[in-house]
């Protein structure tokens, strides 16, 4: 692939770069985006009118910007995920229980009262349990977002609060 051969795409680039591999992997996406949209406009260009107006109708398509940002959130929390689930599985039963506790309330939507049902658990202990998985997992998706936005932490700190406006 052309990628990976000397001299190819991913030689360009650089290591103290602002954003990162984020941003220059989004300025190639941008880039293939917009070779799509103009092939497909020229090809719109080609086809007969259909006498209907079809720049009247509104469009309601979210921006690339927008869909690539959310992508990108939603592999950085799943890499997040997996490194927790990583360090649970050598934390003993107690931390992958936490997994499984983000997992039903996350995933499957169900309340703290319920799981505490299911595991015939005081509601006010799950509560303490998810409270300690949600840092285990902050602290997961801060070490991922810091391999790939290095920065302070505060920046650090700022981007993964980005990342969960944009999953909202």
């Amino acid at each position: 692939m052309e990628c990976f051969k000397q001299g190819g795409i991913l030689d360009r680039v650089e290591r103290g770069r602002p954003g990162g591999f984020r941003a220059f992997l989004y300025g190639v996406i941008r880039n293939v985006a917009f070779r799509f949209e103009r092939s497909r406009a020229q090809a719109r260009e080609r086809q007969p009118s259909s006498g209907q107006d079809l720049d009247q109708v509104q469009r309601h398509e979210k921006s690339l910007s927008w869909v690539f940002d959310s992508a990108w959130a939603r592999t950085l929390l799943r890499e997040a995920a997996v490194l927790m689930e990583q360090r649970a599985r050598d934390g003993g039963e107690a931390a992958c229980r936490r997994v499984e506790l983000l997992r039903l309330r996350f995933r499957d939507g169900l309340p703290i009262r319920e799981i505490a049902g299911r595991w015939q658990t005081d509601a006010a202990v799950v509560h303490h349990e998810y409270a300690r998985a949600r840092q285990e997992f902050k602290a997961a998706l801060l070490e991922i977002v810091a391999f790939h936005h290095p920065g302070s932490a505060a920046e650090i700190e700022q981007e993964c609060a980005n990342l969960l406006v944009l999953l909202s």
